[in-house]
């Protein structure tokens, strides 16, 4: 049997990701919006850097200034990140919360239970 393609793969590996039970209701038409969010702050979390509330509204994928802003109010509000005054009291410090952390590992079992699947078929 021929290898899967990479993009068929891909595209496995988003369904999975899709099919996972989400923490909460407002996983809806803005979910690829709330996955860039959370992702981002793992990756800066990874590398001990901070992210700001100022370095999400600059974001172009996330739209206008308004609508970032309340793509990241929604995130705290339903506990997946939490912000923190920084030094300067004007600047706030986004960080993922346990539940944060926890959406992120779900989704890193099921990419790599996506993987294996097309491995072993």
């Amino acid at each position: 049997m021929p290898t899967p393609l990479p993009f068929a793969r891909f595209i496995h590996m988003i369904k999975a990701i899709e099919a996972l039970p989400v923490p909460t209701a407002i996983f809806n038409r803005y979910r690829m919006e709330y996955d860039l969010i959370l992702t981002q702050l793992c990756v800066s979390a990874s590398r001990e850097e901070q992210l700001t509330v100022s370095d999400f509204l600059g974001c172009s994928i996330l739209g206008s200034q308004p609508t970032a802003n309340k793509r990241l109010q929604e995130l705290i509000k339903y506990g997946l990140i939490e912000h923190k005054l920084g030094d300067d009291r004007r600047v706030k410090i986004l960080e993922l919360t346990d539940a944060g952390n926890n959406y992120l590992v779900a989704c890193s079992e099921a990419m790599t239970q996506a993987v294996a699947q097309q491995v072993t078929s």
